[in-house]
C-alpha cells in the first residue's frame, strides 16, 4: 500500500474549471495564472436515462495533451428542462438499473487507456447534494446508501477489467448538518474500492453574511480549515494518497497572497499528492490571479513542475 507524498515534498497543483475543457481553454487558463497545472478538474453529471451514455472523451484527451492527470468529477444526478437538479436514486444505481450506462462508461474509459482520477459523488456529508435521493430524504441512512452506491460503480468498473482509472473518497471539509450520522467516517465505502481521499474546504472569509446568505463566514487559515478532516480521513484510511480537490480563498476580511502561502508551507507538512484551486469567477471571484501576485505563482509553477506524486496518485 502505497503511503501520502513524502513530507516537504510540493504536492501537483492543478486546476478545477466549469464546462468540459477544450485545449484552446487549458492554455488560456495557463497563461493567464502563468502555472502550468499538473491536474485539471471537470465536472460532468449522469443522464436522465439510465441507457444513454456521454463519456467525455475530448475532455479527457485535452488534458492528457496538456501532460496533466485529468480529474472527472462524477455526479449521479441530472438536469430537467428547467435546470432543476434531481439526484439519482442509491438504491436504482445499487440495483444495477444503470448499469449499461456505468458498463459502457466504464468500457470506454479502458479504451482512452490513459491514467485518471474519478472523483465520485463528492461532498456527501453537504445537504447541498444529498447524492441518492431528494432532499428530504438526507438523513441518517444516507450514509449507507452511499456507500453501497459508491461500492456497487466500482464493482462494475473492475467487471470491466477498467485498470487506468482511480476512484477518489471526497467529502467536504464540514458535515452540514453537524448531526451524529453525518460524519466523514460514516460515508467511507472502504479501503478496497477507494484509491485516494480528499478534500474539499474553502476560505470565504468575510463574504457571507446572515441577511443575504443565511450564514456569517469569517477568515480562516488554510490548516484551520483542513486539519481536523485531514487526521480523520488518516484514520479510516490508512496509507491511501490524500489530496484536496477543491480550494480557494476570498479576498474579504484578510490576505488571499499570505493564505496561499501558508496553503503551500501546510500542504507540504501534511504530504498531500495533490492541491487543486478552483479557478471559476462563481459566488465570489475565486481565481488564483486574483489577489495572488506573479511572483507567488510564478513560485507555484517552479515547485509544481518538479513536484513527484504522479504515481503515488496513480499507482495502487
Amino acid at each position: 500500500m502505497l503511503s501520502c507524498g513524502a513530507a516537504e515534498d510540493s504536492p501537483l497543483f492543478g486546476f478545477a474549471i466549469d464546462g468540459l475543457p477544450a485545449k484552446s481553454e487549458l492554455n488560456t487558463i495557463e497563461s493567464t495564472a502563468k502555472i502550468r497545472p499538473r491536474l485539471v478538474m471537470f465536472y460532468l453529471q449522469w443522464p436522465s436515462k439510465a441507457g444513454e451514455c456521454e463519456f467525455p472523451e475530448r475532455p479527457l484527451r485535452a488534458i492528457d495533451s496538456q501532460g496533466a492527470i485529468p480529474v472527472l468529477s462524477w455526479e449521479p444526478m441530472f438536469l430537467d428542462s428547467e435546470g432543476r437538479e434531481h439526484a439519482i436514486s442509491a438504491e436504482s444505481v445499487s440495483a444495477g438499473k444503470y448499469d449499461l450506462y456505468v458498463e459502457e462508461f466504464a468500457r470506454r474509459s479502458r479504451q482512452f487507456s490513459k491514467p485518471f482520477l474519478i472523483r465520485f459523488a463528492h461532498e456527501m456529508n453537504l445537504a447541498r447534494y444529498h447524492w441518492g435521493g431528494n432532499p428530504e430524504e438526507f438523513g441518517a441512512l444516507s450514509p449507507v446508501g452511499y456507500r453501497a452506491m459508491f461500492r456497487h460503480v466500482v464493482t462494475v468498473f473492475r467487471a470491466q477489467n477498467v485498470n487506468n482509472v482511480r476512484f477518489v473518497f471526497c467529502p467536504n471539509v464540514d458535515s452540514i448538518p453537524a448531526e451524529s450520522w453525518n460524519r466523514i467516517s460514516s460515508y467511507y465505502p472502504g479501503n478496497d474500492v477507494v484509491d485516494v481521499v480528499g478534500l474539499d474546504g474553502y476560505n470565504w472569509g468575510t463574504t457571507q453574511t446572515r441577511l443575504a446568505n443565511g450564514w456569517d463566514s469569517q477568515w480562516r487559515s488554510f490548516e484551520s480549515i483542513f486539519e481536523a478532516p485531514f487526521t480523520e480521513l488518516k484514520r479510516i484510511a490508512p496509507g491511501k494518497p490524500m489530496a484536496v480537490f477543491e480550494t480557494s480563498s476570498a479576498m474579504q476580511g484578510g490576505n488571499k497572497e499570505e493564505w496561499v502561502l501558508e496553503m503551500l508551507r501546510y500542504a507540504k507538512s501534511l504530504g498531500l499528492a495533490a492541491l487543486i484551486w478552483f479557478q471559476v469567477n462563481k459566488e465570489i471571484d475565486w481565481r488564483l490571479e486574483t489577489g495572488v501576485s506573479e511572483s507567488v505563482r510564478s513560485l507555484i509553477d517552479m515547485e509544481n513542475r518538479s513536484a513527484s506524486s504522479r504515481a503515488v496518485l496513480l499507482d495502487r
